[in-house]
């Protein structure tokens, strides 16, 4: 009994909810259908008559799985496209020649647990980072694979164990205690041919921009592997320095070193706008650091000293708090970042990565900086960093964030692709609600115009007026011109369907109602027909807004759409068509293909559920 009475109760709990009934309803209909599965039957026919057609079809649109798969995927992507670059702004024009090519990854400051509580120092590069423990142990993080970093040189006996490293561009250096100096990285970037007269006595390396230096024991500074970039003098003597060097840096144009003694010297032939360093610091500073265009020195009082462009955020920017309490100081590519003496760090400068967005640290006993990343390291040990911690989707060939220009360019492919629908919908809605309605001449007018201009080849003629017109215009003009070229030619097929349900709705009776009433012909036909053919024309507009995407990203990938450095998907890709980009960059291609191919399928997906939602022979009725 308890049984029975457990699944007539589950039984009725699967019924679906219905509105309740007064008992003497439910007993009438037993008594005189006698079968409750009838009356269940009869309960919901009454529920699908009160229904609005409205109702039904988005019960049925929304009741599909793969439908609201779809839904929820292209609404991810729209929504990124557009509130994305609200958040956080992207610059189209920005390039970074230290990023480019940087793979998918967000490891460029992730520093090794093993070397957490036993740092000795840190040296960053561009999008990697190379740590010595106590212990002299070599560690590297970040994007090492693809630079040939991770295969660090193990010393022999006679080198002794690794006292330094240092980390250039897209090569490291190492030095021993014995004096020995070692290089690793890209090949073209490896400068393997170390000055044999270095050799066994080294005290100091420091790797740059494709070129590499050391200060021997006898106070001479040799520099090898391309000088011409930065203007380098091979061999620098104490004579020419008028003192001996206690360290040197390079920037991406230049080196400078420090003479004992407390004067900085510029070492390049070439004249940057720094070279000219100011006579207040010369006899008096203990630290230097130069961005790409600024350089800054550190004074025996603790203040500092900036210079060199002088509309750079690293010198315009520079702390007043940092004044008399810095004592130690390094540099990124454009942003500088100061110790000060009560354990906290200042940072400032360039900050399209959050490098010179120093977080609230103490207890730090020093700092180290390049490129876009920062090492604090605490009393404990212990490494705090910020900055870039990497690109998601990668870099470009003009280290370019590959994710950050996917949004700005759905944003772009669907305005374009949203605005040529709706002005392919217009003319096809005004031409087809004329055809349909009117017949006769009309009918036949619009219809042999159709055809002729169906004939046309759509991708030459769109090539051709995108190139006549769109080339005597702006960037904004473009866009117009090819969202206008989209929206022109693709009307037909839109223009065909319209006729064709105006054709079968005209012979329905509130048709024949509306005229008997006086009602104008064209009343008739947009406020009275046009509402009852609207669910079909959508399905024809949703698969529309997908072909007018993939059509702008055809013309942008063969050079005639929207064009650099305005990204669209269909650009993006044109700009991968090198079969080394291919083999090699992968991320380049294969993520804006994705982004295009989810968002065509996905509105594909929806056009479909509609079509079947509409459709009353889909739902068996």
């Amino acid at each position: 009994m308890s049984k029975t009475k457990n699944t007539k109760k589950s039984e009725k709990s699967e019924r679906p909810t219905k509105k309740r009934k007064s008992f003497l309803d439910a007993l009438i209909r037993t008594l005189l259908l006698g079968q409750r599965e009838m009356v269940d039957y009869m309960e919901d026919m009454e529920e699908e008559q009160v229904q609005s057609p409205f109702s039904t079809m988005a019960k049925a649109f929304f009741s599909r799985r793969l439908t609201q798969i779809g839904l929820i995927a292209f609404f991810l992507i729209f929504a990124m496209c557009w509130i994305y670059p609200l958040i956080n702004p992207f610059d189209v024009l920005f390039t970074d020649a230290g990023m480019t090519h940087q793979p998918p990854g967000i490891n460029m400051m992730r520093v090794p647990r093993a070397l957490q509580n036993n740092i000795d120092h840190i040296s960053a590069g561009a999008g990697f980072g190379i740590g010595l423990s106590n212990d002299g142990q070599v560690y590297t993080w970040g994007n090492t694979r693809a630079m040939g970093l991770d295969d660090v040189p193990q010393p022999g006996s006679r080198s002794g164990r690794v006292v330094q490293v240092s980390a250039g561009l897209n090569h490291a250096v190492m030095l021993t205690e014995n004096g020995y100096v070692y290089t690793w990285g890209q090949r073209e970037f490896r400068l393997p041919n170390i000055p044999p007269e270095i050799q066994g006595r080294t005290v100091f390396v420091q790797a740059g921009f494709q070129v590499s230096g050391a200060i021997t024991d006898d106070g001479v500074i040799h520099a090898w592997g391309n000088p011409n970039l930065v203007g380098a003098v091979r061999n620098i003597s104490p004579q020419h320095l008028d003192g001996f060097a206690n360290y040197f840096v390079f920037n991406r144009f230049s080196m400078v070193a420090l003479v004992e003694g407390g004067y900085v010297q510029h070492l390049s032939r070439i004249e940057q706008v720094y070279s000219n360093i100011p006579e207040s610091v010369q006899g008096r500073t203990v630290d230097i650091a130069f961005t790409n265009h600024n350089g800054a020195a550190l004074l025996d009082d603790g203040t500092v000293v900036v210079w060199g462009w002088s509309t750079a955020p690293a010198l315009t920017e520079t702390p007043a708090h940092i004044q008399g309490r810095t004592v130690a100081i390094d540099a990124g590519q454009g942003h500088f970042v100061a110790l000060l003496d009560d354990g906290t760090v200042a940072s400032w400068g360039n900050d399209y990565y959050n490098q010179a967005s120093a977080p609230n640290l103490s207890n730090i006993v020093m700092v180290y900086t390049g490129a876009h990343h920062n090492f604090a390291i605490d009393a404990n040990g212990r490494a705090h960093t910020w900055g870039l911690a990497g690109f998601l989707m990668g870099t470009d060939h003009q280290g370019r964030d590959v994710f950050g220009r996917i949004l700005t360019a759905g944003r772009v492919t669907m305005t374009v692709g949203a605005i040529a629908v709706v002005i392919s919908t217009f003319i096809g809605l005004l031409l087809g609600g004329l055809a349909g309605y009117f017949r006769g001449k009309v009918d036949m007018f619009i219809m042999r115009f159709s055809e002729a201009w169906s004939a046309i080849p759509f991708i030459p003629f769109a090539i051709m007026l995108s190139y006549t017109i769109g080339g005597r215009m702006g960037e904004l003009g473009r866009l117009i011109v090819i969202m206008v070229v989209l929206g022109v030619l693709s009307w037909p097929p839109l223009m065909r369907l319209v006729r064709g349900q105006i054709l079968q709705a005209r012979e329905n009776e509130y048709v024949t109602a509306a005229r008997a009433l006086g009602v104008g012909e064209l009343r008739i036909i947009f406020k009275h027909i046009f509402p009852n053919i609207l669910a079909v024309v959508t399905v024809s507009v949703a698969v529309s807004l997908a072909t007018s995407m993939l059509t702008e990203a055809t013309l942008s990938f063969l050079g005639f759409g929207v064009i650099e450095p305005r990204p669209t998907w269909g650009n993006m890709l044109f700009g991968v068509l090198q079969s080394t980009v291919i083999r090699d960059f992968w991320w380049r291609w294969v993520f804006p293909a994705l982004a295009m191919g989810i968002s065509v399928l996905s509105i594909n997906i929806i056009g479909d559920g509609l079509r079947e939602a509409i459709d009353p022979k889909s739902q068996g009725r």
